[in-house]
């Protein structure tokens, strides 16, 4: 009773109670409410710090922002009630509020078309040396609906594609990426993805380094690496931190470039690595407790663009025996480099080859 009129009063205050109906259909910075709501912004952050202190929002730094989304108890059935109980006047507010809210989307998608227009060449010739992006994330879906997504993380989201793709059927889907301008050209992508997923607070989008993700071991059942692995200092490594997220028989998908020699890609497009083979991802998912499930590849340009996913082997049998594939095990702990096994494949469910 006494967390009910917590609640309650947190959510009494008008001001309150519209950001409460604002954040409940998508993440907002604190400017973007003060943008809304036309008061101060030491107003609306202590507005924010008592919703924030009732469990009713949460407040996320990303650089220099701090972004508001919906607290464990902010429950529709809250924002319901309250709705129903306010005045003709109040409601004319609250509409008025939704309409600028529109306006706020719409500045994001500007702001993420100016952006794409801005490096329109650099992102042209790229995609010009590789096989469709089209048909690059058909394969994707094809090895990812298997089985169900459960909770998803991209790591490394970039411009937020992977969001418009999976986050419909996901449970959860978190994006994370260490820029927080392509996690606002990200954000621009929720626009694209279902009211209803939005509304349940289904996606978060947060500022973090692959190398040492803040997350919770074990808590995702599906790992994108969407074209990001290529950054990576130490790919190895972050595969590692990457396995140590990933719940047993979890999935973790890594879609990115044979070994090639565009030299370019690294002075100008910050690749450290130019492409992977496939002893080395074999090597990490061994040494992250993975076996190879599938494997794609897909010619059609001077680049080519290479689909890997990993399947985390379940916890030890309660029995004690061993692990499902004994002979990864053995190789895990002895540094073989492993080739491709078609054995490892599913019957039915052969490499794909893609050749243009």
């Amino acid at each position: 009773m006494d967390n009910m009129l917590t609640l309650m009063r947190a959510l009494a205050d008008p001001t309150r109670l519209r950001i409460a109906i604002l954040i409940r259909q998508l993440e907002l910075s604190v400017g973007e409410l003060v943008q809304i709501l036309g008061q101060s912004q030491p107003r609306v952050s202590r507005h924010i710090r008592i919703l924030d202190e009732a469990g009713l929002a949460e407040r996320r730094k990303e650089g220099s922002w701090v972004f508001l989304r919906p607290g464990p108890q902010l429950l529709a059935e809250h924002i319901s009630a309250l709705f129903t109980a306010t005045t003709q006047d109040d409601a004319r507010i609250i509409e008025s509020d939704l309409k600028k809210l529109e306006l706020v989307r719409a500045g994001r998608a500007q702001m993420a078309a100016s952006y794409f227009e801005h490096h329109a060449g650099e992102w042209d010739s790229l995609r010009s040396l590789h096989v469709a992006e089209s048909e690059v994330e058909a394969a994707m879906q094809q090895y990812l609906t298997i089985s169900p997504l459960g909770r998803v993380l991209d790591i490394g989201t970039g411009t937020g594609r992977m969001i418009e793709l999976f986050a419909k059927e996901a449970e959860h889907f978190t994006a994370i990426d260490n820029s927080a301008e392509m996690l606002r050209l990200a954000r621009a992508k929720l626009a694209a993805v279902p009211a209803e997923s939005r509304d349940a607070g289904k996606i978060d989008i947060m500022l973090g380094d692959f190398n040492a993700l803040p997350l919770n071991d074990s808590s995702f059942d599906t790992i994108l690496f969407h074209q990001v692995l290529h950054y990576a200092q130490a790919p190895e490594r972050v595969i590692a931190e990457a396995a140590r997220v990933l719940a047993p028989s979890g999935r973790m998908m890594i879609v990115d470039f044979a070994p090639h020699d565009r030299e370019e890609l690294r002075s100008v497009h910050a690749h450290a690595r130019l492409g992977f083979s496939n002893d080395l991802i074999l090597r990490a998912f061994a040494n992250g407790g993975m076996h190879l499930a599938h494997h794609a590849t897909l010619d059609g340009g001077e680049l080519t663009v290479k689909i890997w996913l990993g399947q985390k082997f379940g916890q030890k049998k309660l029995d004690g025996s061993q692990p499902d594939n004994p002979d990864m095990e053995n190789a895990n702990r002895s540094g073989t480099q492993l080739k491709p096994d078609p054995q490892m494949r599913p019957k039915n469910r052969p490499e794909i080859r893609i050749v243009k």
